[in-house]
Parts: C-alpha cells; structure tokens; sequence
C-alpha cells in the first residue's frame, strides 16, 4: 500500500525498487541503490519493449541543494545465482547488523566458507542450524486471544512434540515465543486490554523467560484508528493531505475498517514513538518486537515540519530500534513487517520479506478483485522465492509461518510441505502458530518428517530460478541438492534440457521427498502444489 509518486506502471513497462535483476540463463544484470540515511528511495521503470530503464528517487518535500548526492547506484554483472548474493553481501556490508541478532542464534554459530563448485571461491555463510524461530499466537487465534489462551499455548509448546519443540527446545536453541495482535485497546492505543489480560502483560513475559524462551510482543507502531485515543486527543498528530484530508495508509475489517498514520515530522510524535517501545521492553519485559505496517511510515503527505517521507521515516526507526538491550542487559531484537526494503535493512535486519500466509493456499474471493499482496499460501511463497535473493546477504528473511496442523487448517499435506521446505531452504526464520494441544497423530507424524528433512538440508545454502510460470529449480550451492516448486494449480511437464542439474540428481541421486509422475529420460511430470528435493 502506498501512495508513492510514480508507483503506477505505463503501458508494456514493469517498475521495481531498491534492487534488481534481469537474468539471461545464469547471467544477471543488477541494479543496486544505496537508500536510508540522506538517500531516497529510488525506482526503476523498465521498458521492455524499448530496452530502456528509468531511474526516479522519491523525494517529494525534499530541499535539494547544488552538489547534493540524490542517488547512489551500483550496476554489476553476476556470472550465477551466487555470485549475485555474494556481490550484494560485499556491497552492502550487513554483516554487523547481523550480529545484533545474534542472541536469537543466527551468527552466534560458526559462520562457513561454501565453496563454488566452478571456480573455487569461498563465501561466507551461516549454517541454518542458526535460524532464528518460535511461536506467534496471529496464524491461528488471529485477534481472539486473552490471558489463559497464551497461557495455555506457552504450556504446551514445550510438552508435545511439535516442530518448535523439536527444532529448537529439543536441542537448546533460543525461542521465541511472541504475542501477536489482539492484546492492546485498539490499534494506536497501545494499552493493555485488561479485559482479556486482567494481570497485564508483564507477568506472562516473566513466565515466558521462565520458561527459557524469548517475549515476543507485536506491534504497529506509526499506525491510528479512530478508536484510539490519539486520534481525537491529538489530531494534529494524524498525517493529512495537502488538501487537509486524512492519509488513508490501508484497511483491515478486523479493526476499524480504514487506518492512517502519524506524522513523523513531528517531535512529540517521536517522542510517543520512543514511549511505545521504552515501555514493551523496560516496563512489560518484551525483548522481540514485532514492528508491522512500516511502509505507513513512507507515507507521503503535508507534513508539519516540512521535509520528505524517506527522511522521516529514517529519524522514527532509529528511535523505534534505538534499544539493543534492555535496563538491566538482556538483548532486543526488532522484526520488521511491511518494510520498504531500501530504507529499512539498516535498522530491520530480521525482516518478513512478503506478504502475510494464511492457512488455505490462495484467498480466491480477494484474487478476483485483482488484490496481488493478499493473504495467502500462494503468494507468501511468491515472496519468499522472489526474495530469497537478499537472504543473508542484506536481511535475515523471515518467510511467514509453517503450517502442519489439521485443525482449522485448509491447507493439503503436499501444500504444507512446500511452505515449510520453501520457507527453510530460502529463507531464515521458522515461526509457528500451530496450537501444541491440537496436533493429531498424523500431524505429529507430518512434523517429524519435517523435521527430519530440516536436518538433513540444514548443511547447505540454496539458489533458485523461475524455469515456467509458478514452477521455479532450486538448488544447493554444493550442487548435492536439486528440487523443483510447482506452485501452479495442475500437473506440469519438464523436460530434461530445462534442468539438467535437476534429472542427472534425480538419476544418481536419491529422493528426499518427491512428487513426480510419468518420470522419463527426457521429461517428467510434477505434481500441482508440491516440492520434489533429490540429493546426489
């Protein structure tokens, strides 16, 4: 959701921002913007009939002066899928922000030099046995939740075998476990719902880290209602149009229909901001913030102080992330939810890449009206494929929840181990909102083969390529691993001169799990929803 300047595409063009590729076989073209700080965010039109590219920056309210730098570019080459990652890793230099997170694992382990098969060159990567993960309350409860339901869920977690108890508890892992949507007043009216919290949140933080896990909290920090407080006690802080009319910044009908945001100019604004966090850390004991709906903080409008959004939005994440521990020394990590990437890595290097999952493979209803960020299965997965490029090279992506539960589940088996595969081969966070007490023997017996499949690929770092329209190749930088996604809803035949690497692995390898038909020499058909993974 924006209203960014520019953000419509003409006829036969296709926009972009912040990074992108245009990919020839295994040939890359990059284009690359250093964005955050003085720089603004910059968009890239593609013309792909006339072969052009135009390059804009949104900085409406920006005062430019003579000699200013408005962009800084980096176009490069990349010879394959890694090479790509490599040079973006080297270029951007996240490594140190990574290591903030370190207390949640990931880069607290050993970091690994893979080794590229073709030349010799080693890159630096992080085994995924140092993923962070736990348990979100949002995929399953959504906003209906109180005091004994968390309770409840925290109980379990830890007594029956679910896939966060046997990948993290089990073997001594850091774990979250976080408190998503449904415990405040309402939406910018960050108080406690004492009727469904009566004891507050403090003390079920305090069981949480009794426990040995993480307190988790989530909240959407630059958002307001009009139930909220701030909305009618302080309406200047709302950000508003030049023509005076409220900045719609989405809707969600689990609130208050529309939403909009605050006006970042503003220092008491800031001030809130600063309040908001001090208190989910110092006073209620909550060391990983969920922070979603940040693209509301790149809102343009007439902002009170003057300036433009990118600079704003700046100035408020330094003070959202401002705390890496809290007053008595225990460290914080910040999610990021609904980022602009540009902007954001600096201060978000744990990020959610795409839009929200949802417990059936596409939301058909919201398809038809033509609605492409919709919560879905389908679509996170779009996401995090599209996406896995920036994984650990300048983000720690966080794909969005597994699913292996029956109950209030629609999703198949096989549609279930895609997103749990995909989510682990391409990206870097396992989260699971799945209840411990309603799992079934053979959601059990699911999440064991899961789990078992996580451990034997947890060795390796993977690539993937689009060979077909919602069919895409994975691989492993060793070359040991092969698979193919088929995210489309029917059967598709490959054929071998698509992915040799894929049908020489499926000859010499074995299966780890497969979902082909009619496998031949020169072709073979793979099964709708599913993944197929051979090792050699």
């Amino acid at each position: 959701f924006t209203n960014r300047d520019g953000d419509n595409p003409g006829k036969g063009e296709i926009l972009g921002h912040f990074i992108i590729y245009i990919r020839s076989g295994n040939t890359y073209l990059c284009f690359a913007s250093k964005e955050g700080g003085e720089l603004p965010p910059i968009t890239y039109r593609i013309d792909r009939k006339g072969g052009r590219i135009a390059i804009e920056a949104f900085a409406r309210g920006k005062n430019w002066q003579a000699g200013d730098t408005i962009a800084e570019l980096r176009v490069f080459l990349a010879k394959d899928y890694f090479q790509l990652k490599d040079t973006l890793r080297t270029l951007y230099k996240n490594k140190e922000n990574f290591a903030n997170l370190s207390f949640l694992r990931w880069g607290s382990g050993k970091e690994r030099l893979a080794k590229d098969p073709a030349t010799g060159n080693t890159s630096p990567w992080i085994a995924k046995t140092d993923m962070p993960g736990g348990f979100e309350s949002w995929y399953n409860h959504y906003t209906d939740i109180n005091e004994q339901l968390i309770l409840e869920d925290l109980e379990s977690l830890g007594n029956t075998n679910n896939l966060i108890k046997l990948q993290f508890i089990d073997k001594n892992r850091p774990t979250v476990f976080q408190i998503d949507d449904g415990w405040e007043k309402a939406v910018g009216h960050w108080e406690i719902d004492t009727n469904r919290f009566p004891n507050g949140l403090k003390p079920i933080a305090e069981a949480i880290e009794a426990k040995g896990y993480i307190p988790g909290l989530w909240l959407a920090p630059f958002l307001v209602t009009r139930k909220s407080p701030v909305f009618t006690e302080h309406p200047d802080w709302v950000l508003k149009d030049e023509q005076g009319e409220l900045v719609v910044a989405g809707y969600n009908d689990l609130w208050d229909k529309q939403f909009y945001c605050l006006d970042l100019s503003l220092p008491a604004v800031k001030d809130y901001l600063d309040g908001i966090i001090d208190r989910a850390i110092n006073e209620w004991g909550y060391r990983y913030l969920k922070l979603d709906f940040l693209y509301a903080g790149l809102m343009h409008g007439a902002f009170s102080q003057g300036g433009a959004a990118y600079e704003h939005y700046d100035a408020a994440c330094k003070i959202l992330t401002s705390r890496q521990t809290t007053k008595s020394g225990l460290p914080v990590a910040y999610l990021g939810c609904g980022v602009p990437f540009g902007p954001s890595y600096k201060y978000f290097p744990l990020s959610r890449i795409g839009a929200d999952t949802k417990e059936q493979w596409d939301w058909f209803k919201v398809r038809l009206v033509g609605h492409v960020g919709r919560p879905a299965a389908y679509v996170s997965l779009h996401d995090t494929i599209g996406r896995a490029y920036l994984d650990n090279t300048l983000f720690v992506n966080d794909p969005d929840v597994v699913f292996l539960r029956t109950h209030n589940c629609k999703l198949t088996e096989q549609e279930k181990e895609v997103v749990a595969l995909a989510n682990f081969m391409l990206a870097s966070q396992i989260m699971f909102s799945d209840d411990p007490s309603q799992l079934s023997e053979a959601d059990i017996a699911l999440t064991k083969r899961i789990s078992k499949l996580y451990d034997e690929l947890a060795e390796d770092e993977y690539g993937v390529v689009r060979i077909a329209r919602d069919v895409f190749h994975v691989f492993s930088r060793s070359g040991a691993v092969q698979a193919l996604i088929n995210l489309s809803d029917r059967h598709v035949r490959i054929k071998r001169t698509q992915v040799p690497a894929l049908f020489e692995s499926i000859e010499r390898g074995h299966p780890l799990i497969n979902h082909t038909k009619g496998l031949g020499k020169t072709s073979a058909v793979f099964e709708r929803h599913s993944i197929t993974i051979y090792r050699k």
